[in-house]
């Protein structure tokens, strides 16, 4: 099922919401994919740059607001940020190994669900008191 962004996810700079929704949006595509018998291999592909590049580049933004924001969460933030690259390296590297499988999609999917779904809603809406 779809997760949808709600203002519960909020943080408060505008800059991180909009980069949230556009995962969300990511998120609510590769579940789709994953309920498809046959897939895009090209839109797979595509998908997992864009997950690459996205976390590369919100993740350094996310850290270094929260860090100028004197954030109490920030180091915790950096710390799950780190597992969650680590978690995607090697779901990339199951991917580039045995190609697309349904469930390795599904997996993928729910990851990044419980992910929007725990650590924005408990570490970054946290900068919602810490607004510029």
């Amino acid at each position: 099922m779809a997760i949808q962004w709600n203002k519960g996810f909020a943080t408060g700079d505008s800059h991180i919401d909009e980069q949230h929704q556009q995962i969300f949006r990511f998120a609510n595509r590769l579940e789709e994919i994953s309920q498809l018998e046959e897939v895009d291999e090209q839109e797979v592909n595509s998908l997992l740059r864009f997950l690459e590049t996205y976390i590369q580049n919100h993740f350094r933004y996310e850290e270094a607001c929260m860090l100028k924001r004197n954030c109490p969460v920030a180091q915790r933030n950096r710390s799950e940020h780190l597992a969650f690259k680590a978690f995607l390296t090697r779901s990339l590297e199951i991917y580039h190994q045995n190609g697309y499988q349904r469930k390795w999609a599904t997996d993928l999917y729910k990851r990044i669900e419980d992910w929007l779904s725990n650590h924005i809603c408990r570490i970054d809406a946290q900068l919602r008191n810490k607004a510029v």
